[in-house]
Protein backbone atom coordinates (compact mmCIF):
# COMPACT_ATOMS: atom_id res chain seq x y z
CA UNK A 1 0.00 0.00 0.00
CA UNK A 2 1.15 3.57 -0.80
CA UNK A 3 2.39 6.01 1.97
CA UNK A 4 0.59 9.30 1.62
CA UNK A 5 2.54 12.65 2.69
CA UNK A 6 -0.64 13.90 5.32
CA UNK A 7 -0.28 16.04 8.63
CA UNK A 8 -1.67 14.51 11.41
CA UNK A 9 -3.07 16.15 14.53
CA UNK A 10 -2.14 14.27 17.88
CA UNK A 11 -5.57 13.28 19.20
CA UNK A 12 -6.67 15.86 22.46
CA UNK A 13 -6.00 14.64 25.43
CA UNK A 14 -9.46 14.77 27.41
CA UNK A 15 -9.65 17.33 30.21
CA UNK A 16 -11.51 17.42 33.71
CA UNK A 17 -14.41 19.07 31.94
CA UNK A 18 -15.15 16.11 29.27
CA UNK A 19 -16.74 14.54 32.57
CA UNK A 20 -20.35 14.74 32.86
CA UNK A 21 -19.56 14.01 36.88
CA UNK A 22 -16.89 17.20 36.94
CA UNK A 23 -19.04 19.68 35.23
CA UNK A 24 -21.82 19.10 37.70
CA UNK A 25 -19.50 18.93 40.67
CA UNK A 26 -17.76 21.99 39.54
CA UNK A 27 -21.49 23.74 38.74
CA UNK A 28 -22.50 22.99 41.98
CA UNK A 29 -19.69 24.59 43.44
CA UNK A 30 -19.93 27.86 41.80
CA UNK A 31 -23.54 27.98 43.02
CA UNK A 32 -22.25 27.35 46.52
CA UNK A 33 -19.42 29.99 45.91
CA UNK A 34 -22.34 33.04 44.62
CA UNK A 35 -24.32 32.10 47.30
CA UNK A 36 -21.69 32.16 49.86
CA UNK A 37 -21.43 35.61 48.11
CA UNK A 38 -24.85 36.46 48.55
CA UNK A 39 -24.70 35.91 52.11
CA UNK A 40 -22.44 37.72 52.32
CA UNK A 41 -23.31 40.49 50.32
CA UNK A 42 -26.02 40.52 52.93
CA UNK A 43 -23.39 41.10 55.26
CA UNK A 44 -21.98 43.70 53.64
CA UNK A 45 -25.03 45.67 53.46
CA UNK A 46 -25.79 44.83 57.24
CA UNK A 47 -22.70 47.03 58.49
CA UNK A 48 -19.85 45.31 56.56
CA UNK A 49 -17.48 41.94 56.93
CA UNK A 50 -16.79 41.56 60.42
CA UNK A 51 -13.43 42.51 60.55
CA UNK A 52 -14.68 45.61 58.48
CA UNK A 53 -16.89 46.81 60.70
CA UNK A 54 -16.41 50.14 62.84
CA UNK A 55 -16.26 50.73 66.35
CA UNK A 56 -19.90 52.02 68.19
CA UNK A 57 -19.64 56.26 67.94
CA UNK A 58 -18.91 57.75 71.36
CA UNK A 59 -19.98 60.91 72.56
CA UNK A 60 -18.11 64.30 71.22
CA UNK A 61 -16.06 65.94 74.29
CA UNK A 62 -17.45 68.81 74.64
CA UNK A 63 -15.34 71.65 73.87
CA UNK A 64 -12.83 73.54 76.20
CA UNK A 65 -13.68 76.92 77.62
CA UNK A 66 -12.15 79.59 76.14
CA UNK A 67 -8.77 81.19 77.43
CA UNK A 68 -9.78 84.44 80.21
CA UNK A 69 -8.79 87.42 78.48
CA UNK A 70 -7.16 89.51 81.23
CA UNK A 71 -8.52 93.01 82.14
CA UNK A 72 -7.03 95.91 81.37
CA UNK A 73 -5.12 97.52 84.05
CA UNK A 74 -5.58 101.50 83.52
CA UNK A 75 -4.26 102.66 86.64
CA UNK A 76 -2.54 101.85 90.02
CA UNK A 77 -0.86 103.39 92.82
CA UNK A 78 2.28 102.69 94.57
CA UNK A 79 0.62 104.23 98.29
CA UNK A 80 -0.38 101.76 100.84
CA UNK A 81 -4.39 101.03 101.06
CA UNK A 82 -5.66 102.69 103.67
CA UNK A 83 -7.64 100.80 106.48
CA UNK A 84 -10.73 101.59 108.67
CA UNK A 85 -9.64 103.15 111.73
CA UNK A 86 -12.57 100.88 113.61
CA UNK A 87 -12.51 100.02 117.45
CA UNK A 88 -13.66 96.69 117.85
CA UNK A 89 -16.65 95.58 119.36
CA UNK A 90 -17.86 95.74 122.26
CA UNK A 91 -16.55 99.10 122.85
CA UNK A 92 -15.91 100.63 126.38
CA UNK A 93 -15.12 104.37 127.62
CA UNK A 94 -13.29 106.03 130.40
CA UNK A 95 -13.37 110.02 131.51
CA UNK A 96 -10.94 109.24 134.14
CA UNK A 97 -11.64 112.78 135.73
CA UNK A 98 -15.05 111.87 136.28
CA UNK A 99 -14.72 108.69 137.68
CA UNK A 100 -16.57 107.11 134.15
CA UNK A 101 -15.57 103.72 132.83
CA UNK A 102 -18.14 101.66 131.47
CA UNK A 103 -19.37 99.57 128.34
CA UNK A 104 -20.90 101.12 125.27
CA UNK A 105 -24.33 99.56 123.90
CA UNK A 106 -26.42 100.16 120.62
CA UNK A 107 -29.60 101.73 121.31
CA UNK A 108 -31.86 102.69 118.43
CA UNK A 109 -35.05 105.04 118.17
CA UNK A 110 -38.14 104.80 120.10
CA UNK A 111 -41.88 104.55 118.80
CA UNK A 112 -41.99 108.22 118.77
CA UNK A 113 -38.58 108.40 116.60
CA UNK A 114 -36.65 109.67 119.74
CA UNK A 115 -33.02 108.42 120.68
CA UNK A 116 -33.64 105.29 123.03
CA UNK A 117 -31.67 104.86 125.94
CA UNK A 118 -29.54 102.72 127.70
CA UNK A 119 -31.28 100.10 129.99
CA UNK A 120 -29.09 99.88 133.02
CA UNK A 121 -28.04 102.74 135.08
CA UNK A 122 -23.64 102.01 134.47
CA UNK A 123 -24.14 101.33 130.57
CA UNK A 124 -23.81 104.02 128.35
CA UNK A 125 -25.83 104.17 125.14
CA UNK A 126 -24.37 104.46 121.40
CA UNK A 127 -26.70 105.85 118.67
CA UNK A 128 -26.32 103.03 116.63
CA UNK A 129 -27.31 105.72 113.90
CA UNK A 130 -24.70 107.97 114.20
CA UNK A 131 -21.07 107.12 113.13
CA UNK A 132 -19.22 104.20 114.99
CA UNK A 133 -16.89 105.54 118.17
CA UNK A 134 -13.08 106.28 116.82
CA UNK A 135 -14.90 106.79 112.86
CA UNK A 136 -14.74 110.51 111.37
CA UNK A 137 -18.11 111.69 112.10
CA UNK A 138 -20.59 112.51 114.85
CA UNK A 139 -21.08 109.63 117.44
CA UNK A 140 -23.56 110.48 119.76
CA UNK A 141 -23.86 108.87 123.00
CA UNK A 142 -26.33 109.12 126.11
CA UNK A 143 -26.52 107.79 129.54
CA UNK A 144 -28.43 108.48 133.00
CA UNK A 145 -27.65 110.96 135.58
CA UNK A 146 -29.87 108.64 138.06
CA UNK A 147 -31.72 105.31 136.96
CA UNK A 148 -34.36 104.05 138.88
CA UNK A 149 -32.59 104.98 142.58
CA UNK A 150 -29.13 104.31 141.58
CA UNK A 151 -26.41 106.95 140.14
CA UNK A 152 -26.45 107.33 136.15
CA UNK A 153 -22.58 106.52 134.29
CA UNK A 154 -22.74 110.25 133.45
CA UNK A 155 -23.89 111.14 137.30
CA UNK A 156 -20.98 113.92 136.86
CA UNK A 157 -20.47 114.98 133.06
CA UNK A 158 -22.10 118.21 134.26
CA UNK A 159 -18.81 118.98 136.25
CA UNK A 160 -16.58 118.19 133.16
CA UNK A 161 -14.31 120.94 131.67
CA UNK A 162 -13.10 121.30 128.63
CA UNK A 163 -9.42 119.60 128.38
CA UNK A 164 -10.45 116.59 129.57
CA UNK A 165 -9.74 113.95 127.88
CA UNK A 166 -12.41 111.10 127.02
CA UNK A 167 -10.94 107.52 126.01
CA UNK A 168 -12.67 105.32 123.54
CA UNK A 169 -10.93 101.43 124.25
CA UNK A 170 -11.74 98.31 121.73
CA UNK A 171 -12.30 94.58 122.94
CA UNK A 172 -8.98 94.36 121.07
CA UNK A 173 -7.25 96.60 123.72
CA UNK A 174 -6.92 99.93 120.95
CA UNK A 175 -7.51 103.47 122.35
CA UNK A 176 -8.39 106.69 120.54
CA UNK A 177 -8.35 109.45 122.93
CA UNK A 178 -10.69 112.65 122.64
CA UNK A 179 -10.22 115.96 124.61
CA UNK A 180 -13.64 117.81 125.78
CA UNK A 181 -14.04 121.08 123.70
CA UNK A 182 -17.45 122.40 124.95
CA UNK A 183 -19.77 122.44 127.60
CA UNK A 184 -23.39 123.41 127.10
CA UNK A 185 -26.85 122.90 128.92
CA UNK A 186 -30.10 122.95 126.98
CA UNK A 187 -34.00 123.43 128.00
CA UNK A 188 -35.76 119.80 127.82
CA UNK A 189 -39.18 121.05 126.72
CA UNK A 190 -37.47 123.17 123.50
CA UNK A 191 -36.72 121.74 120.41
CA UNK A 192 -33.63 119.38 120.39
CA UNK A 193 -30.49 121.74 119.58
CA UNK A 194 -29.01 121.45 116.30
CA UNK A 195 -25.08 121.19 118.12
CA UNK A 196 -26.29 117.51 119.74
CA UNK A 197 -27.07 115.55 116.23
CA UNK A 198 -24.90 117.77 113.58
CA UNK A 199 -22.75 116.51 111.59
CA UNK A 200 -19.09 116.97 111.42
CA UNK A 201 -16.09 116.12 109.81
CA UNK A 202 -13.30 115.93 112.49
CA UNK A 203 -13.53 112.44 115.03
CA UNK A 204 -15.82 113.77 117.95
CA UNK A 205 -17.72 112.55 120.45
CA UNK A 206 -21.40 114.13 121.42
CA UNK A 207 -22.32 112.75 125.07
CA UNK A 208 -25.94 113.47 126.67
CA UNK A 209 -27.62 112.83 130.09
CA UNK A 210 -30.05 114.66 131.93
CA UNK A 211 -29.30 117.75 134.23
CA UNK A 212 -31.27 120.80 136.27
CA UNK A 213 -33.74 120.40 138.38
CA UNK A 214 -35.94 116.91 138.65
CA UNK A 215 -39.53 117.76 138.07
CA UNK A 216 -42.34 115.18 140.13
CA UNK A 217 -45.10 116.11 137.96
CA UNK A 218 -43.37 115.22 134.85
CA UNK A 219 -41.23 113.19 136.32
CA UNK A 220 -38.26 114.53 134.19
CA UNK A 221 -35.23 116.78 134.48
CA UNK A 222 -35.47 120.27 133.07
CA UNK A 223 -32.42 120.66 131.12
CA UNK A 224 -29.67 118.34 129.07
CA UNK A 225 -26.21 118.15 129.48
CA UNK A 226 -24.16 117.95 126.34
CA UNK A 227 -20.49 117.73 126.11
CA UNK A 228 -18.80 117.78 122.58
CA UNK A 229 -15.16 116.06 122.67
CA UNK A 230 -12.65 115.98 119.69
CA UNK A 231 -10.22 113.63 118.86
CA UNK A 232 -6.62 114.97 118.48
Amino acid sequence: MAMTNQETTPPRKPSRWDDKRTRRALIGGSAGVAALLGAGGVLVARGGLPWSRKAPATQTASAPAPTPVPGIKTWSSTAKAKTIDHLELPLYMAIPTIGVDAPVVAVGLTNDGSMDVPKRAGEIGWFEYSPRPGLRGNSILAGHLDWQGAPGVFQKLASAKSGDPVIIRGADGVEHKYDIEWHREFPADGATPKAVFEPIVAYGLTLITCGGKWNPVSRRYDSRVVVRALRK
